[in-house]
């Protein structure tokens, strides 16, 4: 089993180091990914591209987006890419 920090120290004769961490869930660095429900994407019985995202612990159901024509799903990921590239061009 590998020794914490505090017991590495102490071994050495160094003081103690405390090693418990406060992280800011909300607005931390550390954080690099935060919370994120669960998308589904698939095709439904009518041919409609069906985006579906799991249920919170407080909600009766899924959501659900259903698109009928493979016209509106492309107009959905050029808006995604257009919204991407626009993120992209603000972090230079």
């Amino acid at each position: 089993m590998p020794l914490a920090l505090g017991d590495y120290e102490s071994r050495r004769g160094a003081p103690e180091v405390e090693t418990k961490w406060e992280i800011d869930w909300c607005n931390g660095q550390e954080v690099i990914i935060e919370r994120q429900t669960a998308i589904a994407v698939y095709t439904n019985q009518a041919a409609g591209i069906v985006i579906r995202q799991e249920r919170e612990w407080d909600e009766e159901d899924d959501t659900f987006i259903v698109l009928s024509t493979p016209e509106a799903a492309r107009r959905i990921i050029e808006a995604i890419q257009r919204e991407l590239a626009a993120i992209k061009e603000r972090a230079k």
